[in-house]
Order: structure tokens, then sequence, then C-alpha cells
């Protein structure tokens, strides 16, 4: 109903994924990615419950939300840091973009156990998603005005894989000589976003690092309200919320709204609504400003329809 009230009108297929049913899990994630991908683009939330922990899709178990980006072929995981006003935060302002690669490293969850009580965990990195990825960071950098990006990494440690990323990064720099390339150890990297997250501008790297980094960033910006995770594949764009679980909530109507407003905002943007997402973003700085419809997590009252009616007033 929000996007609505700004005129931005959509033919919305709702694929549930009940990760609890008696059929086999692989097949009811299967049946989604063919819808996702007849849509082309899709608003997602986290798949949670029972059964939820691991799927059987490819080498081994894997957790749902990952196999269902496999199942995709999404390979960026764009996540804006930013910080709402409204929102309490150390660092009013903020405005980072962290890019992700999703296909690879450890986070993949190619592992096995060797012997009894010996698992190893395969970290896989090829440069040709190293390419990928980096490409894509310059090429969002130049189209958003973004002055400088950021390699993170592991390399003094892990001098091939990392090592390799890096090499790929500085690489596909050269091709674009009025972006800045630097890079920063992953754990300094922490350090830095902690003391003085304004030193960054793009921050580009593996896939657990960003896992990681991220929800980092998240805490940074004034929580989980902040984020969002835009998914990119060469066939679809996910938009999706990137809470964690609250099952104690369900069916009481005080869930927080804005998890799952965010990416729709985002979501707006890639269709070119720049107006009506503007429109949807100032309402909510209103709403989160005046702080008499705000939900229980953010400190008010009321409930989930409360502060989504407060937000359609606030924009007239």
């Amino acid at each position: 109903e929000i996007l609505e009230s700004v005129g931005a009108r959509f033919d919305f297929v709702r694929v549930d994924v009940p990760t609890a049913v008696r059929r086999n899990t692989e097949t009811v994630l299967s049946e989604a990615a063919d819808t996702i991908r007849d849509c082309r683009v899709a608003l997602k939330t986290r798949l949670i419950g029972p059964g939820s922990d691991a799927v059987r899709v490819g080498p081994g178990p894997q957790n749902p939300n990952v196999a269902l980006r496999q199942m995709l072929g999404l390979w960026a995981s764009v996540r804006p840091v930013r910080s709402v006003p409204g929102l309490p935060t150390r660092y009013p302002d903020l405005d980072v973009l962290l890019i992700r690669e999703i296909t690879e490293s450890v986070y993949r969850g190619i592992e096995h156990e060797i012997v009894d009580g010996v698992v190893e965990s395969m970290k896989v990195v090829s440069r040709a998603a190293c390419e990928r990825i980096a490409d894509y960071a310059f090429r969002i950098a130049q189209r958003h005005g973004r002055r400088k990006v950021t390699a993170i990494h592991k390399a003094n440690i892990m001098k091939q894989s990392d090592g390799l990323f890096l090499d790929t990064v500085r690489d596909v720099a050269a091709g674009y000589p009025d972006i800045e390339v630097d890079d920063c150890i992953v754990d300094a990297a922490c350090m830095r976003l902690v003391l003085n997250p304004y030193d960054f501008d793009v921050m580009l790297m593996e896939n657990l690092y960003g896992d990681i980094l991220s929800n980092l960033g998240a805490g940074l910006a004034g929580g989980i309200s902040t984020g969002h995770a835009i998914n990119v594949g060469d066939d679809c764009h996910v938009f999706e919320a990137v809470h964690g679980d609250a099952p104690h909530l369900i069916g009481t109507g005080q869930a927080n709204l804005l998890p799952l407003l965010t990416p729709a905002i985002a979501l707006l943007r890639h269709f070119d609504l720049y107006e009506e997402a503007s429109r949807i973003d100032q309402a909510v700085t209103g709403v989160l400003e005046e702080g008499r419809n705000l939900t229980p997590d953010l400190g008010g009252q009321s409930s989930t329809w409360q502060m989504a009616r407060a937000i359609i007033a606030a924009m007239g």
C-alpha cells in the first residue's frame, strides 16, 4: 500500500517458500527460482523456519537463502551502508557502498568431513569471478559519482586466493583511471570502519568478508532498519531484506516494516522511479523524527499497520 500511495503499481506474484513442507525443499526452491526468473525482479524476505537450516543443493547442505542465490545465478550483492535521519547513530550522513562477490569463497559451503572429528572447508577463488565483480564495482562507482574503490582482503596470509583477488582488482582498475583504488586488510578494515567509516567510499570484497562487514556497516548506520541487499545476476535482480529471525512476532502485528520497505524503495529506483522513492524516503524520515508511530523495536508502541499508515499520511 505504501508503494501504491505514490502511484507505483506493480503486478506482484507471491512466491511462498514454506521450508517446513513435506515436499523436497530443493524442489520448492527450484519452483520459486523459476517464478523469479520469469518476473526478472523480486522483493525477497529472509527464508526461515523448520527445515531452513540446510538444503542439499550442489556439493552439500546449504542455507536455503544461499541455495536460492545459486539457483538464480546471482553473483553480486550491493549493500548500501547509509545512516537514516531519525535513527540514532554515531555516524550521521554516512554513505558507503559495499559490493560483495557471492558465488565463491568459503561461504559457498563446500565442506566435508575428512575423518571423524576433522572437517575441511574449501575456499575457491577464480580470476573470472574476480574480474566480473571488480569491473562491476568500478562501473557502479562511475555511474554514481563515487571517487574511490577499496579492495578488502587477507592477502598477507592467504597469498594465493586473496592474492589472486587483489591482483585482479588492480588489473581491472587500470581501465578506470578516473577512479582511485586502494586496498585494506579485512581486520584493519573492521577497525577503520568503527573509528572513521567516512574513510571509505566503495568497498569491494569476497563473499565471507562481505557477509560480515555488511552487518557491521548496518550497525554503524543505525541498525538493521537501514540495511538491504541488491543481489545481481545476468537474468534477474533480487531486492532482499536482511533482517534476522523473529518468529515470536508472527501474528502480533508488531514487526518493524522498514527492513522490507527499504529494499522496496531500492526497487523503485531500479525502475527509474526516483521521485516516488524520494517521497517515501522523506516520509519515513518524518515519521522516525516525530517518534509517535514507531514499532516497539524502534522505541514506540505502534503496530506495523499504524506505522505504515503514518508513513502514507506523511506523504499527503
